[in-house]
């Protein structure tokens, strides 16, 4: 299924997506991907990763998924198709349940979480705004010690949201997480190709970024493994 951008007469986008319906899948990626170095949206992401799994490269199709899923993560189809797509891909990796402030912060303040915290922070912010207007205004000492009360009590939340803005801002910003773009490749105990290797990862699997050193990147798996995997395998989601 191919998404349209609403409201955007982007001539690239509808080249690519012409392509797409053509079944010139290799054109149409070519073209989402041009399109996604200096305009980056759901739709575009979305329809490249499409364009990908008609191809068969999986890596290509999991890390537009991926960015797909910053933008936009609680999509049907697009949980729909990275179920498909996992279902292709060599690596089975049961994810370890996360507990604790962690886990809750990440539900709350994803990239996709942006929009929402946006409109939260200048919710309440205006209402912080009106309830101060609406204090100077009144004569009576409780009516004004009530009325200000609520708009501190605002003011605070807008301030929370303002945090989460910044936080989920960031966390798009900041890649956390790469997609193995090699067939196979080897993660060692080390960063070096003469360190122990732990474990093989192939096309398509997604990894969280724990650290990095020139030429190499720690991760972790949702299964828990951690090591060491040359960065040339590998793409920022």
């Amino acid at each position: 299924m191919v998404h349209t951008a609403h409201g955007q007469p982007e001539v690239a986008f509808e080249a690519a997506n012409a392509a797409y319906e053509a079944g010139e899948y290799n054109d149409a990626l070519t073209r989402y991907e041009s399109l996604l170095e200096t305009h980056r949206h759901f739709e575009s992401e979305f329809n490249a990763g499409n364009a990908a799994f008609k191809l068969g490269a999986w890596g290509r199709a999991r890390l537009h998924y991926e960015r797909a899923k910053l933008l936009d993560p609680s999509n049907e189809h697009l949980q729909a198709n990275l179920a498909l797509l996992e279902s292709k891909i060599v690596d089975r990796i049961t994810a370890i349940p996360k507990l604790g402030l962690t886990s809750w912060l990440s539900s709350w303040v994803g990239p996709g979480r942006l929009t929402g915290w946006v409109c939260w922070t200048l919710l309440w912010w205006s209402l912080s705004w009106v309830l101060w207007m609406v204090r100077w205004r009144k004569t009576s000492q409780d009516s004004r010690n009530t009325i200000g009360f609520l708009a501190f009590a605002s003011l605070l939340l807008g301030l929370i949201g303002l945090g989460c803005v910044r936080e989920s801002n960031a966390r798009m910003e900041s890649a956390r997480q790469l997609v193995v773009m090699s067939e196979r490749v080897d993660v060692t105990s080390s960063p070096s190709a003469s360190g122990t290797v732990l474990f093989q990862l192939h096309e398509g699997t997604c990894a969280f970024i724990l650290d990095r050193t020139p030429g190499w990147t720690e991760i972790e798996l949702d299964n828990g493994n951690v090591g060491w995997i040359p960065e040339p395998a590998t793409e920022d989601v």
